[in-house]
This record gives C-alpha cells, structure tokens and sequence, in this order.
C-alpha cells in the first residue's frame, strides 16, 4: 500500500475554537516526520467568517512542509469532514491523518502511527487520545494496557486515526451526513469501511492528547455528553435498522440504566459515597439520551 511518493494529509475540522485550533498546530509544528513520507496540513473551517484563519496563519510559517486553510459553507461535522477528503484528494494525499481542533499532538504521534501502517499494513491506523488540562501535549503520559498494540479497535473515533485513501477513493466511502449534527459520524463511517472489507489496527503509541477544559470538567457538561452519547448511540443503530429493532434493542438497556442508577444511589445512601450520586445521574442520563433517541427528540452535540 506504500506508493513511490507518500503523502500524508494531516486534516483538521474547526469551528469557533480558534485558541485550540492555535494549541493543536503549535504541537503539529514539532512532529517527527519519518523518511519516505511528505506531510501536509489541511484546515477546515466550518464558520464563514473565517475564525480560525488568524492563528492559521500565525503558526504556518513555522511548519517545514505544505499547509492549506479552506472554508466549508455548509455546516455539519459530516460535511466538514467530507470537505477534508475532496482537499487531500486534491493534493494527492494517499494517506489520511485525523486530529481534532482541541487535540495536541504527541512529536512522535506521526513517526510511531506510520511505523504502526507499514507493520500491519492495515487500512485503519487509531491511536489513544488521552485527556489533559495542558496547553501543550505533555512528555510523559500513561498507556492504555486493555488495548494492547496490534489489537482491531472497535468504535474508531477520528480524533487520532490514519487510513488510506481506499476508504474514498476505491470504495468512494464518505460520511454520512445524517450525523452532521448528532455525532457517531466518524464511528458509523468506520464501520461501513470494515463491512466493505478494510482493515483496522490499535497502535497503542501514537499518542495524542485532548485538552479538558476547565467547563468540561463541570458535572453540567458531563451530563450533556452521556446524554447527547445515548442519542447517539441510539441514531446510529436507527440509521441501519428499523425503529421496531432500535425500541426492542433498547428498552431493556434504558430499563437496566435507570435500575442500576436506583442501585448506585442507595449504595452510595448507606456507605456515604458521594461519587456513587454522580454515577447515579450519569447512568439516568445516559439512559434518557437512549429514550430520546428512540422518541426523535435530538440535541445537537456539535455546532457546526
């Protein structure tokens, strides 16, 4: 799968969050790039007015290879990314890299991720994204040990994730954008890759780092993601299967969320555990986003 030229397209989607966008290209400045290979860098950004183009142009000049800013109108996480695609496709990129705008990149992130291709030459290359309150991607961190290196993901995300351009190009794959705006777009975009016969690995050393915000670390907000997660989780089974399958799949899973929740709370009631509470509305809001899923009630996880 290696051609006589390389060329890896390093593509980011951004929206509104030109300070991350800034954080996450400062710590692409200082990748090892391995021989054979020629990366690039490809933004796109989903707001009109341009938002990130400032810190993009601030941080290019200190990038030893090629990199390209555009605007994609139509808003929508699919949409952004397919914009990502018809650029690298553009530049005759053979290999993709995804990293997301609130992410910091590893030096060795690129080096170890292609070393992981040309290993397994599998179509799919994830790696570990591990949370950080740094601005800048830390020097030491802590493997993932129950996703060993070789192991076939499951789920790929495409905040950390290396494909080749078989995925678009042989099986003219995109996302789809009946997740523009819900999420799971990377996931079930992924999925359909393997059901078409690509293949995956997990290379548990190309590491990149996502930035918890403050906000994020708020009860507030960790609700909003188990809740948004169990609509997705939700929409993504409804997308292939009828609504008959998606209430008979689920039903018993929320049933089983808002038991455990009763079960952690009186845990939590007569030891004292305060976390058991946490764990209590987290369960009971994860298993609300799973009846919203079912009963068409959607809030958008992303806004783009």
């Amino acid at each position: 799968m290696l051609h006589s030229t390389n060329i890896v397209a390093i593509c980011i989607a951004t929206y509104m969050r030109p300070l991350l966008l800034k954080n996450c290209l400062h710590s692409l400045t200082e990748i090892i790039v391995p021989e054979k290979y020629t990366p690039i860098i490809i933004v796109v950004d989903n707001d009109i007015l341009r938002s990130g183009e400032s810190e993009f142009n601030t941080i290019k000049t200190h990038f030893n290879f090629k990199s390209y800013y555009y605007v994609e109108s139509k808003r929508g996480v699919s949409s952004v990314r397919n914009c990502l695609l018809e650029k690298a496709t553009l530049q005759n990129a053979n290999l993709i890299a995804f990293i997301d705008d609130d992410e910091l990149a590893h030096k060795n992130w690129l080096i170890n991720i292609l070393k992981g291709f040309e290993k397994y030459q599998c179509n799919i290359i994830a790696g570990p994204v591990i949370p950080t309150s740094q601005t800048t991607a830390p020097n030491s961190f802590k493997k993932d040990s129950k996703k060993p290196k070789g192991s076939v993901p499951r789920n790929i995300p495409a905040g950390n994730v290396l494909f080749t351009d078989d995925l678009f190009i042989k099986n003219k794959l995109r996302f789809d954008n009946y997740f523009n705006f819900i999420g799971c777009e990377d996931f079930d975009f992924f999925d359909r890759a393997i059901k078409n016969g690509m293949t995956s690995v997990w290379i548990d050393d190309a590491i990149v780092f996502e930035t918890i915000t403050p906000e994020r670390k708020k009860l507030g907000y960790v609700l909003y993601r188990h809740l948004t997660g169990g609509i997705n989780v939700v929409m993504r089974y409804r997308r292939h299967h009828s609504l008959i399958s998606a209430w008979l799949r689920y039903v018993p899973k929320i049933l089983s969320k808002f038991v455990s929740a009763i079960f952690s709370f009186l845990i939590g009631v007569i030891f004292i555990k305060k976390n058991n509470f946490k764990k209590a509305i987290i369960r009971i809001a994860n298993g609300i986003g799973y009846l919203f899923g079912l009963t068409n009630i959607i809030i958008e996880r992303y806004k783009y």
